[in-house]
């Protein structure tokens, strides 16, 4: 039984239609092996027994002709040796040598029995029928071309010295059907070989097409997440269209270029690009290591944001931490440039936590943004802070005082907003920063950092 569905597997694994492969082989040639490989086991399986039984026919047909039986044995043989090797799985790349080498033993080996019997009629069509074969078996055209030529050389060479004669009316009619099935057989090797190739090109050209459709949607995708969050884009692609999300808590950033405008005047256009691109570019970084969203940028003006779109507990922290990184960036970029005499950009920095509407605007040219009151007054902390500071709102700073030090502003006048609480974030605690300047967290702060992962309510 273990056998039968073995061989059941295989006969399914031999059927997969050609969709399913998971790619074309680059070369005609590796393609006609691939095709050789699947049906080669039952073609060596086949005739490894298929001429057996025929052994003792033989000797009661012609016993003075003691090479039928050893001429049938040899296919066994050689069938048989081909099976062991092509189920040891060490020669892949050998499977259209194989199929070749079983074609021409059977077709030559055959047309040299039908002449050491001289051309007998119960030969003869086993005969015609084995050249027949050579028409639809997947092998180089040449190849089945030369095993035409050759068995049919055997079979008038062997025959010439065996006396074979065609002089009675059945020995020319069998001979006219050998000849009308070489004739066919030729034609439909070069048809059958025409069509295989002909096949194999037009998979090539839809797999290189595929690939083409994969790596421009692959292209597309990457253009779509550089625009819109990975959820966001995902959800746009699955519906069409982004549900507006309500956050109750999210930690809105914008920083700002002190002065920009005139800094514009001392630059050309490529050195403002080349700068601005620096700049941003250190601070997508930014966003990734900390897990913010950047949302946008307008001219000169950064905006990024924490707890969207994917909500947590640390927004607040992650944001802080995310400014004071671009601040110390700013400043180290600001020291090189001074030294040669090339302007620098002083930054601004403002902060809020609060709730807050995000969703995807537009149908042409996608923006996420956000929107609410919570996003007006982080803009204001933006412009009511200082230059080379990071200015929150009361509401992150009640959130964020237990890590880092801070420096009460007061309340001050903010535009279309009255007197609002300010605070300048200074440095990540002493206690819990591994460097002089505080930016850097020490493992006491991501102990600190983790409970507020798991257990803090941002309610």
């Amino acid at each position: 039984m273990a056998v039968i569905r073995y061989l059941l597997e295989r006969l399914r694994a031999s059927a997969v239609i050609e969709s399913e492969r998971a790619e074309y082989p680059s070369t005609f040639s590796k393609e006609l092996n691939y095709q050789c490989g699947r049906i080669l086991f039952f073609a060596s399986l086949i005739t490894t027994v298929a001429w057996l039984p025929y052994i003792h026919l033989d000797g009661q047909l012609h016993p003075e002709e003691p090479l039928l039986p050893l001429i049938r044995i040899g296919l066994s043989v050689v069938s048989l040796t081909i099976f062991i090797l092509y189920m040891s799985r060490r020669f892949p790349e050998c499977n259209l040598l194989f199929l070749n080498i079983i074609g021409a033993y059977l077709a030559i080996s055959c047309a040299l029995i039908t002449a050491l019997t001289k051309a007998d009629p119960v030969y003869m069509g086993g005969n015609i029928f084995i050249l027949t074969l050579l028409a639809v078996v997947p092998v180089k055209r040449q190849d089945a071309l030369m095993v035409l030529a050759a068995s049919l050389s055997t079979f008038f060479i062997v025959g010439y010295f065996k006396e074979m004669s065609f002089q009675t009316v059945s020995a020319r009619y069998s001979l006219h059907d050998l000849l009308s099935a070489v004739v066919v057989a030729i034609i439909f090797i070069y048809l059958l070989g025409n069509t295989r190739y002909t096949s194999w090109l037009k998979s090539k050209k839809i797999e290189q097409q595929s690939g083409e459709l994969i790596s421009d949607k692959e292209k597309i995708d990457k253009l779509l997440l550089n625009i819109l969050p990975p959820a966001v884009a995902q959800e746009l692609k699955d519906h069409g269209y982004v549900q507006p999300v309500f956050y109750e808590s999210a930690t809105i950033v914008f920083t700002d270029f002190v002065g920009f405008t005139k800094i514009t005047e001392k630059l050309t256009p490529d050195q403002l690009v080349r700068e601005l691109d620096e700049a941003f570019s250190r601070f997508d970084r930014v966003m990734d290591k900390y897990g913010l969203e950047k949302l946008k940028t307008i001219g000169d003006s950064y905006m990024y944001a924490g707890g969207v779109p994917v909500i947590n507990n640390t927004h607040e922290i992650d944001a802080v931490l995310g400014a004071l990184e671009i601040q110390s960036f700013v400043e180290q970029i600001n020291q090189e440039k001074a030294c040669k005499g090339r302007p620098v950009f002083e930054i601004r920095i403002g902060i809020n936590t609060g709730p807050l509407m995000a969703g995807v605007v537009g149908e042409k040219k996608f923006v996420y943004d956000v929107w609410g009151d919570s996003v007006n007054l982080a803009s204001r902390m933006e412009s009511s802070g200082k230059k080379g500071r990071v200015n929150i709102s009361e509401s992150t700073y009640v959130r964020i005082k237990d890590l880092f030090e801070t420096e009460a502003r007061g309340q001050i006048i903010a535009k279309n907003k009255g007197a609002v609480e300010m605070y300048f974030v200074k440095r990540i605690k002493p206690e819990l920063s591994s460097d002089a300047a505080g930016y850097i967290p020490n493992e006491r702060f991501r102990e600190i950092y983790k409970t507020y992962q798991e257990n803090k309510s941002n309610a």
